[in-house]
């Protein structure tokens, strides 16, 4: 393997671990702040894919990275709204309403979409490449990593340097102490799950033109997701970043050193983490 070589597979590594975090993130919030696993969350990262296609097409991708995470996390809202009597029920319970949302939101795909796997052009202004100590990377998977450490810098900065961020961190702590202080806290599962599902979304804006996808797959990309999961840690939020860029880079990586066990790489990655630290490797010490 080549230098420059080398150094475009990193790249493309770090890029697919940036859009894996958007979905990561937006799920460990759900499951930190609301004590639930959100099946459906590879359901609106599809989704996002889809309404980039059609909303690129008529009014250009740009305007897309900002209304298509803001629609999804709109309808995020209502998937709260409908789970939230099942709060301190059963666990199966909102996990097979949400599991339920992820196939009626795929079926509400196939209805507008159809069954096609659908690819969009990348946008000209990012369509180019760009040279680097003499190596020539794709202008897209640059913008990729970007607007993934924008993301990620941002999650951080509302989680623990805002208001918002203080009163989420309190429901996480204990969530009856934070309603007795007077937090909303249904008001705060709210905006938790619509930041979920909306930074799911606008991973699903990022990767339209990049991955070829169909509506289906919002019932199985779930599976991709929970081996991030269980690296950075189900409940650790600051896990999750370094989690999706390792398993990025071993997909990134493995897909030309080992391509006939491609598929197998971030599975057999969990259960090797599992093994040295269940809780996840990312997850400090004394942490649940």
């Amino acid at each position: 393997m080549t230098v420059s070589y080398f150094f475009q597979t990193l790249v493309t590594g770090l890029s697919s671990g940036m859009v894996s975090y958007m979905m990561v993130a937006g799920m460990s919030l759900i499951i930190s702040g609301m004590n639930m696993v959100n099946f459906g969350q590879g359901a609106f990262f599809v989704l996002g894919t889809y309404l980039t296609y059609t909303i690129a097409a008529s009014i250009g991708f740009f305007p897309a990275l900002i209304i298509v995470p803001i629609i999804v996390g709109v309808l995020g809202i209502f998937v709260e709204k409908a789970v939230r009597p099942l709060f301190g029920k059963n666990m199966l319970y909102i996990m097979l309403l949400t599991f339920g949302v992820a196939y009626i939101v795929c079926d509400a795909m196939v209805m507008f979409w159809g069954y096609s796997i659908r690819l969009m052009t990348l946008p000209k202004a990012l369509s180019g490449s760009v040279a680097l100590f003499g190596i020539r990377f794709p202008m897209y998977y640059l913008f990729m990593i970007t607007v993934g450490a924008t993301i990620a810098f941002s999650f951080w900065f509302m989680i623990n340097k805002t208001k918002l961020g203080m009163m989420m961190r309190a429901i996480i702590k204990d969530r009856e102490m934070a309603s007795c202080l007077g937090i909303n806290v249904n008001k705060l599962f709210a905006i938790m799950f619509m930041v979920g599902t909306g930074i799911a979304g606008l991973g699903g804006v990022i990767n339209a033109p990049i991955t070829g996808m169909s509506p289906k797959e919002g019932l199985s990309i779930f599976g991709n997701i929970m081996p991030i999961l269980m690296i950075g840690g189900m409940r650790n939020m600051d896990g999750c970043l370094p989690a999706a860029l390792l398993v990025g880079l071993v997909n990134a990586f493995g897909a030309i050193v080992l391509p006939q066990y491609y598929n197998l790489l971030p599975a057999a990655l969990m259960v090797i983490c599992m093994f040295i630290k269940p809780n996840g490797i990312f997850t400090k010490k004394g942490a649940a």
